[in-house]
């Protein structure tokens, strides 16, 4: 995907080789007779999912690589090039998903009543790993972008908070059903997030950032400390997912009041503690069911050596994303100062010598990281003159 998003000329190959080792999985898998699970575990039929994806991604590559692009096709292509990058960026998604779903599958967790529960810890844990990934997005790439936008993070933060808090208002209560402390305690939170989040979206119209996405976060530690806990040691792990999250929107207030200035897109080492906390909150969440932390009572495997294991898989996360990040930065020639590098020295680039606006000037690679653009045989390319005895 990221030598896909920079044009790079391993983006086939890698590509190809990824499909190979797909196709082999499948077999490993997937079309055998040997360990089967049952037809309604979720492990099973996602696989067909992420395999028609696979294939469909790699057919609308093969097509586009074939440069067809008089008649129909020259209609239809600009679609089949936005639908492909879509493709590109769900797979790792679906993939994780995937991954998740086989490790709750191979330990047979998540059945009958835990279900419900499962599904909290894993959606919610996920999504603060999710926001901890964007988050970071945003710091090394999204600036340049979202200026041009005129908007700032918080106003899309508030928007998705508002949404997800009027799914879990009438999602986490079994309607016809008694209800219990956790009903009551899950359905308030929905309600705050929602109520919260419009509070957002008015204060970060214009391009004006927010302190209440980080607010609501420590909000949401505060309440999660005190969950109703049907397990012994639930309490602490619980607790250690809610100062760790607290860290996260304290640092993320620091870091809008303090740290941040309009139109500086050089990074403080402050501006990662902030994603680096979701990430790791996120691990601790997803780690906390009631099944898992029973089996740690069984196995005689005390919360603190538990969560360090979380958190080492956080810190792995993060790193791999920060990678790929970097990775793409350095095939583009990106700098986090919404500046490509300039050229080396003895060439020059053959380039409008007029004034740009400050628009223009962030209309970069940086940009194209977070918007479609087409393909390959659209990009303008640079011609380069080497100087050489005071001549051009």
């Amino acid at each position: 995907m990221v030598l896909g998003l920079a044009k790079n000329r391993w983006h086939v190959p890698v590509q190809i080789l990824a499909t190979a080792l797909f196709v082999v999985g499948y077999f490993l898998a997937h079309a055998h007779a040997g360990r089967n699970y049952e037809p309604h575990i979720a492990h099973r039929w996602f696989a067909s999912i992420v395999i028609w994806t696979v294939i469909g991604q790699l057919v609308v590559g093969g097509y586009l690589k074939l440069h067809m692009e008089r008649g129909i096709h020259g209609k239809i292509r600009p679609f089949f090039v936005r639908f492909h990058k879509a493709l590109g960026i769900l797979i790792p998604i679906l993939g994780y998903t995937q991954i998740m779903l086989g490790v709750i599958a191979s330990v047979g967790f998540c059945y009958g009543e835990s279900t419900g529960q499962c599904l909290a810890h894993f959606i919610m844990g996920s999504s603060f790993v999710a926001y901890g990934i964007v988050y970071l997005l945003s710091l090394r790439v999204g600036g340049p972008w979202l200026l041009r936008q005129g908007r700032s993070q918080e106003f899309y933060d508030s928007w998705v908070i508002m949404l997800w808090g009027i799914v879990n208002t009438f999602t986490e209560h079994r309607w016809g059903q008694p209800w219990n402390h956790g009903d009551y305690q899950h359905t308030s939170m929905g309600i705050i997030w929602w109520i919260a989040g419009l509070v957002g979206i008015v204060l970060s119209r214009n391009g004006k950032r927010s302190v209440v996405p980080a607010i609501l976060i420590m909000l949401t530690a505060v309440a999660f400390q005190g969950h109703a806990q049907h397990v012994a040691n639930s309490g602490q792990i619980h607790s250690y997912f809610g100062y760790m999250l607290m860290a996260g929107g304290l640092s993320r207030i620091i870091e809008i009041c303090f740290i941040w200035k309009e139109g500086d897109f050089s990074i403080s080492p402050w501006q990662y503690i902030p994603p680096l906390t979701l990430i790791l909150s996120g691990l601790l969440f997803m780690g906390s069911t009631e099944e898992q932390l029973a089996y740690l009572n069984v196995s005689g495997v005390d919360v603190s050596s538990y969560s360090n294991i979380l958190l080492s898989f956080g810190f792995a996360i993060f790193l791999f994303a920060l990678l790929l990040i970097l990775l793409w930065e350095r095939l583009t020639h990106y700098t986090p100062d919404g500046r490509t590098h300039a050229a080396p020295t003895g060439t020059y680039s053959e380039l409008p010598t007029h004034q740009q606006s400050q628009n223009d000037t962030l209309h970069d690679a940086g940009s194209d990281f977070l918007e479609d653009d087409d393909d390959d045989s659209d990009a303008m390319e640079l011609k380069t003159t080497r100087v050489g005895n005071g001549h051009l």
